[in-house]
């Protein structure tokens, strides 16, 4: 019995399209779900992704360090340094609901000071001050010493308007690491907020001095360059004798002003 050629090519064909594809699956599959492949043998512990990935957010390759975490997790589904490495990268790109939730996870089986300066800069991005500046607090209360959680307490308060009470909070922090070119462009922030226009050009031109590439906070932190620009923008379109009130000069013009004119009346 003959085959027609026409039948006989889209069997060929047909059989040709099973094979390539039989092939190609295994290795799509392997792409789209190697980070969640629990298959084959797990390393002893969780160490070994924990330190692939703290390699990889070393370098701000936020995609690497997703992809090691959701592997390591997969395995390790309760291993708090993985969710909170997980979140933090989720923060880094933008995500920071997914990260103040992963985060949350971890406090509750592992709860140290820096988880919740972790949570408290993903509840800054999100715009929330009083859960930020409770993680901040909190955080002090177990480790004074760990002074992320001053600088997220120093945001905290000065996005609710203390900015007293954001300054004593940054201040504490440099004491403690006077090389943090994020803690002073916090500074410089908060002082720009209380229009201190040579306070806060002074931190934020030191800040860029330590490291004008640190890595931010969260993407729209926005560069200490890009703040500096906005002060001398600010500062300089301010109104006549805004910042000479600030200034000592300013107040010694002003007493003089007022004892030459009790001086002249005092001649009538």
């Amino acid at each position: 019995m003959r085959v027609p050629a026409r039948l006989f090519l889209v069997i060929f064909f047909s059989f040709c399209l099973l094979i390539a594809t039989t092939a190609a699956a295994p290795a799509a599959a392997g792409v789209s779900s190697a980070a969640a492949d629990t298959s084959g043998t797990p390393p002893q512990d969780a160490a070994v992704y924990i330190a692939e990935a703290q390699a990889a957010v070393a370098e701000s390759n936020w995609t690497s360090t997703l992809t090691i975490t959701t592997r390591g997790l997969a395995w390790f589904p309760d291993n708090p340094d993985l969710l909170c490495l997980q979140g933090y990268t989720y923060r880094k790109t933008g995500q920071y609901q997914k990260s103040v939730d992963l985060i949350s996870k971890a406090i509750l089986l592992d709860p140290k000071a820096v988880r919740y300066a972790n949570r408290g800069y993903g509840y800054l991005a999100l715009g929330n001050y009083s859960a930020a500046l409770d993680d901040a607090e909190t955080g002090i209360a177990r480790d004074a010493n760990y002074t992320a959680n001053y600088a997220v307490k120093a945001l905290a308060e000065n996005g609710l308007g203390r900015n007293t009470a954001a300054l004593a909070a940054i201040d504490t922090a440099i004491a403690q690491s006077p090389d943090s070119a994020h803690y002073w462009h916090v500074r410089g922030a908060i002082l720009a907020t209380g229009n201190d226009c040579s306070g806060a050009l002074a931190a934020l031109e030191h800040s860029i001095a330590l490291n004008r590439e640190y890595v931010l906070p969260w993407p729209g932190f926005g560069t200490a360059e890009e703040k500096l620009a906005a002060v001398k923008t600010s500062c300089s379109a301010a109104p006549a004798g805004t910042t000479a009130a600030k200034s000592p000069l300013g107040w010694i013009a002003a007493i003089g002003a007022a004892g030459a004119v009790i001086a002249l009346g005092s001649r009538k």
